[in-house]
């Protein structure tokens, strides 16, 4: 844990050496064999002692505003970056964890705002091998999340996830994975939907790794991933932001509740599990990106040279089935790494003026690109962030992208 020490100044040697002076009437002067009575001296030492305390008081001035300054990261630090580690023993299947955690209070009135800070004990699950897995007829699982307060962006992060600002989200529910292509394909049998991309122009990686190409063979049945063949239980990729959005409504139509897409902030809300770092798994200290997240590794390099940045391999070059990797605190698996993930902001180059209530950002923001969140099995730590953000065209499709499903309480 990094702590911040705040130590009180030493005395002045001057201020020592004066309080430690003798009052007698007559003193010997230094580094001479004779006495000399103070009054005779004071003239002179006087320009000498009024100089000495203007630098002293210049040196207090200096000393109060750096102590502020310090001051005021330790404070602003424990609300938006810091985590503080918990090694005790015990149940060798859950990691506990302590984390600073900034609880901001919603206004009473305008201009009022109360804040708390405490610290959360939070609880690591493993994963759970029949996550995610039952008959995809009945529809993405669902993970019932409470509402609560956070601090949106980065202060070391991109300049788009910036001002780091305060958040309130409500109760909401939020797909524990991502939706798959099973259960997509249930959607397109059920509806006749055509997608976007099943005219076959999703934009599909290249064969050096180094970036994504127009593809006029794939599409979210065949993504056309190099080498590896898609599965019924991958993330389903290729798809827009608006086949993602019909098939939130056809889910709500479906089940008589309302199914959507997730807002940006409840997105980063969920994706943090109650941490304040970049990544949710390194308030953990034995933890690595392989064991969270699937991105750019040892295996990515294996096949794509350029695209290693951890010495870690997970086993996959490409997207992986869902719920492989460890879930956050919240149960959620895949919040960072696997696929991008779309959601129903508008796309705006700052956090200027966001709302601060959770709810999606259109106003004043380009709707011709929506946000995605996430990133993806082809990017490394850097692009696996809680608060990193993208954008894309809404009728664009990318094998690197995919979402999940919301719902309203």
């Amino acid at each position: 844990m990094l702590r911040l020490a705040l130590t009180p100044a030493a005395s002045s040697p001057r201020s020592t050496a004066s309080a430690a002076r003798p009052t007698s009437t007559i003193r010997r002067t230094s580094g001479r064999g004779r006495w000399q009575d103070p009054a005779r001296s004071k003239a002179v030492a006087q320009p000498y002692q009024l100089e000495s305390r203007r630098l002293s008081a210049k040196w207090t001035r200096g000393f109060a505003a750096h102590l502020s300054l310090l001051v005021f990261v330790a404070v602003f630090g424990i609300g938006v970056a810091q985590a503080e580690f918990d090694d005790e023993e015990g149940d060798d299947d859950v990691e506990r964890v302590v984390v600073a955690s900034g609880r901001v209070g919603i206004p009473q009135s305008a201009g009022s705002e109360s804040e708390t800070r405490q610290k959360v004990t939070i609880e690591l699950p493993e994963r759970d091998a029949n996550a995610c897995r039952s008959d995809p007829t009945r529809g993405p699982e669902i993970v019932d999340i409470e509402g609560g307060h956070f601090w949106r962006g980065s202060l070391y992060g991109d300049s788009d996830e910036k001002p780091v600002h305060k958040v309130a989200v409500q109760p909401f529910a939020l797909g524990r994975c991502e939706v798959t292509v099973a259960e997509f394909s249930i959607f397109v049998e059920d509806t006749g939907y055509v997608a976007t991309a099943d005219s076959g122009d999703c934009r599909a990686v290249n064969e050096e790794g180094t970036t994504f190409v127009d593809s006029v063979n794939a599409s979210w049945r065949d993504p056309r991933y190099p080498e590896v063949a898609q599965v019924a239980s991958m993330p389903v990729v290729c798809v827009s932001f608006d086949d993602a959005l019909a098939y939130a409504q056809w889910r709500a139509a479906r089940t008589g509740r309302p199914y959507r897409l997730p807002t940006e902030a409840e997105w980063e809300y969920a994706a943090r599990g109650g941490t304040t770092t970049a990544r949710h798994w390194e308030v953990y200290q034995r933890a690595s990106q392989c064991d969270f997240a699937n991105g750019a590794d040892q295996d990515a390099k294996s096949r794509f040279e350029q695209r290693s940045n951890v010495e870690c391999a997970d086993g996959h070059v490409v997207s992986a089935p869902i719920a492989t990797y460890r879930p956050n605190a919240y149960g959620l698996y895949d919040m960072l790494g696997n696929v991008w993930e779309w959601t129903a902001d508008c796309w705006h180059g700052s956090y200027e003026d966001a709302p601060i209530d959770g709810e999606a950002r259109a106003q004043g923001s380009d709707c011709s690109r929506r946000v995605v969140r996430g990133g993806s099995w082809f990017y490394g730590p850097e692009g696996l962030r809680s608060a990193k953000r993208s954008k894309d065209d809404p009728a664009r499709t990318y094998n690197s992208v995919g979402f999940r499903i919301a719902r309203t309480h």
